[in-house]
């Protein structure tokens, strides 16, 4: 073969080579579009799915034990701060179907794509769960960004309850737009969602939490205030009390000394009992109250007074039906 002949060869393998490298780009570009398409959704960006599947290996190849690395896991948790969103999923899930309302209402939300754990979360205790610690869970400074009085309303601000309920882009557009600057806000936001969190879902904040005693006082706080009040922030259902209330109380055992000593916390207060125990409980043992009791026991009290009731009632029992009346007045031996 001549000279010529080899350089025609030469020249034609380069091509070829030349193809044969392009294809394999090709074929491997559109691999890495095809996985990100199918490892990537609605609320799951590529990169995430993909970073939490290296946390769920990491933890499979080297699992934190429970009990055996109680230290770190509790040192891992306190500095949530720091962890990734794609860290805490891989061990929690991404809580989307979670049994906490709360949780599936804002990592839900249209309005906070870029939601992370440690926005809500910045420090996470897992000491034995008191009210102080489970208050301290959740960032309230930061729920209170959302769920506060709007400042245009306060007294002495020139905006009026009626300007409150405008479109709100009728002044602020164009050059008087605001953006959003915090990553978790999406930046398209209907006019119409703009009162839900500048003022319109006021939450009762209650510095009552922060209280040594609250565990003690909060049932009482919540016969009194209604626990519509509690359900606005502890939208869990029952089941949110049932995580102290399902489980007997330490003064319940042990039982046969509880059924010599309950009167005395009966009497003390018996709204405490109706915490888990319907009226008619009392009533599998303690009978006497026949048909109609409710409207004759009136009578009874006028002319009896307080003492036999209070032999199984605290004078607070009255308050259910008698709200801001004065149960005492109608027996001066009667203790409150």
């Amino acid at each position: 073969m001549d000279r010529e002949g080899l350089e025609v060869k030469k020249r034609d393998f380069g091509i070829n080579k030349s193809l044969i490298k392009l294809i394999l780009a090709s074929v491997l570009l559109n691999a890495l579009i095809l996985t990100a398409f199918l490892t990537s959704t609605p609320e799951h960006s590529s990169a995430s799915t993909w970073a939490t599947a290296a946390y769920k290996a990491r933890f499979k190849l080297a699992p934190i034990d429970p009990v055996k690395d109680k230290a770190k896991l509790a040192q891992l948790h306190l500095d949530s701060a720091k962890v990734s969103k794609s860290e805490c999923v891989a061990c929690h899930g991404d809580e989307f179907d979670s049994r906490i309302v709360l949780h599936r209402i804002h990592l839900k939300s249209e309005l906070l794509p870029g939601l992370v754990c440690h926005d809500c979360h910045q420090r996470i205790d897992l000491a034995t769960r008191g009210n102080v610690v489970m208050t301290r869970w959740v960032d309230v400074g930061f729920c209170k960004k959302c769920h506060s009085a709007f400042p245009g309303l306060v007294p002495g601000s020139p905006m009026t309850a009626a300007d409150f309920d405008v479109d709100c882009t009728t002044c602020h557009s164009g050059s008087n737009a605001f953006r959003h600057e915090p990553q978790y806000l999406s930046q398209v936001i209907a006019p119409t969602e703009c009162k839900g969190c500048h003022g319109g879902r006021v939450l009762p904040w209650t510095p009552l939490h922060e209280r040594s005693d609250w565990l003690t006082t909060h049932g009482a706080e919540a016969l009194s205030g209604g626990t519509e009040n509690c359900f606005q922030c502890h939208d869990f259902g029952l089941k949110f009390c049932d995580t102290c209330h399902a489980v007997k109380p330490p003064m319940h055992l042990p039982a046969d000394r509880w059924k010599t000593n309950h009167p005395d916390a009966a009497r003390a207060d018996t709204r405490a009992c109706y915490t888990c125990h319907k009226i008619n409980f009392c009533k599998r043992c303690h009978v006497g109250h026949d048909s109609g009791w409710k409207q004759l026991h009136s009578s009874f009290v006028a002319s009896q007074g307080t003492s036999t009731c209070e032999k199984c009632h605290s004078l607070s029992f009255c308050s259910y039906c008698h709200a801001g009346s004065s149960a005492t007045s109608m027996d001066s031996s009667a203790t409150p």
